[in-house]
């Protein structure tokens, strides 16, 4: 499909019609191929998706509107092949004529049997492709005027035939084979992940009930990019449950908050597309939308503040959010003072509960874990020593973690104090 795709953007670009139209009888015929291809591999699929695919497919290829291009198109095909012409040179001046069946004198058979041992091979199951120079220098395609003179039928037959069948390949093809081409490469790009021993699943997805429940789920990206260098990727367990509508994640910086965020939106992007998910097991609310805010640098050009910056993209988000959606915020409203910044959040999760939509929420608000009972805390965990361990638990904040900060940002922690004591 690639291929025919390809072939039909060169000819597009072809700037002699009888040329074009030899070519796109090619793209006819293979697009046939692929599709019968495709067809005759899908009988032995015992997958239901697949197998819908497979009954959907063989009644679109029964169709005229599928067999009728294919048939004109070989009948063309063999009545070009009919067409003979013979050159005659003498000096600069070239003469196109019918061929002579009588004439015994046959030079182009008897020149391409003499040169044949020097043609190169082909390569292999790599058929011709569209001139690289998209088009015939000027006596190529003179001489080809002149024999479609000779034989104007056909090729008023094959012009005709090309606008008829302009819209030749189905729109529904094209999506199966852009969705097709994109899920067998996110299997190829899942494949050495499953191979270092990281767990995926195929996701239980439901519209009617809002809870969540998934196991040891990561960063996609965090572990591809890990996974090669033979670091460890940290799973973690997310679950709302019994009315719980809002994850409340805190703890210390570099404790995993916005890896676990991101992995929150990876995981209903993922499953929405039918895509098997990083994680154990999972069942997932099937969202409307994904909405998210992260933080951005300040843009001096829209001669707005952050904070104001922020207040505009919360808003678009609660005018766009439903009961359906998924929500990820990830430390908003951090450049004002902690007081506005409780006030401006409180606001938003009476929002967000009002609603009731699922959202994942980093911050280091501990307080709004409290305010309302959708909510559920989600914290990082440290070592005795202070030590990351990626992993974050569902328990209630202990207001550790802006002390944490603060301490990391003095220098004050234990880790950082017996480093400068030279212990």
């Amino acid at each position: 499909m690639a291929r025919t795709l390809r072939r039909q953007g060169a000819v597009e670009r072809m700037k002699h019609p009888p040329q074009a139209g030899r070519w796109f009888l090619e793209i006819v015929l293979e697009y046939e191929t692929t599709v019968l291809q495709l067809l005759d591999a899908l009988r032995t699929a015992t997958a239901p998706g697949l197998r819908t695919l497979h009954d959907d497919l063989s009644e679109h290829t029964a169709t005229p509107r599928f067999t009728e291009p294919g048939e004109r198109a070989r009948r063309l095909r063999d009545r070009l092949g009919q067409v003979h012409y013979d050159l005659m040179l003498r000096g600069d001046k070239i003469t196109v004529a019918g061929h002579d069946p009588a004439d015994r004198f046959d030079f182009a058979e008897r020149i391409l049997t003499a040169f044949d041992r020097f043609r190169p091979d082909p390569p292999p199951d790599r058929p011709d492709e569209p001139p690289t120079d998209m088009g015939l220098d000027t006596l190529e395609a003179a001489v080809l005027d002149l024999v479609v003179e000779l034989h104007p039928r056909v090729f008023d037959d094959l012009a005709a035939f090309r606008a008829a069948a302009h819209d030749l390949i189905d729109d529904q093809i094209l999506q199966i084979d852009r969705e097709l081409r994109f899920y067998l490469g996110y299997l190829r790009f899942l494949a050495p992940l499953r191979e270092a021993g990281l767990p995926f699943c195929r996701p239980e997805v439901t519209t009617t009930d809002k809870g969540l429940l998934a196991r040891e789920v990561f960063d996609l990206a965090l572990a591809a990019t890990l996974t090669p260098a033979g670091g460890r990727v940290v799973g973690n367990d997310v679950d709302l449950r019994d009315g719980e509508r809002i994850l409340l994640v805190s703890g210390p910086n570099q404790g995993g908050k916005t890896t676990l965020s991101r992995a929150f939106g990876q995981l209903h992007h993922l499953a929405a597309l039918g895509c098997p998910v990083p994680g154990r097991q999972a069942r997932i609310f099937l969202p409307d939308r994904i909405l998210t805010h992260y933080p951005r640098t300040e843009n001096l050009a829209t001669l707005t503040g952050e904070l104001e910056d922020e207040l505009l993209r919360m808003r678009r988000i609660l005018d766009q959010a439903t009961p359906d959606s998924v929500i990820v915020l990830n430390e908003i409203f951090s450049s004002t003072t902690g007081e506005d910044a409780l006030a401006l959040s409180t606001a938003v999760l009476t929002r967000l509960s009002r609603l009731d939509t699922q959202c994942l929420w980093v911050g280091f608000l501990d307080e709004l874990s409290r305010l309302d009972p959708k909510t559920v805390s989600m914290v990082s965990t440290v070592t005795g020593d202070g030590t990351r361990t990626y992993k974050l638990l569902r328990r209630p904040a202990d207001g550790h973690a802006h002390a944490i900060a603060i301490a990391e940002k003095h220098r004050l922690t234990y880790t950082q104090l017996t480093a400068r004591m030279g212990r």
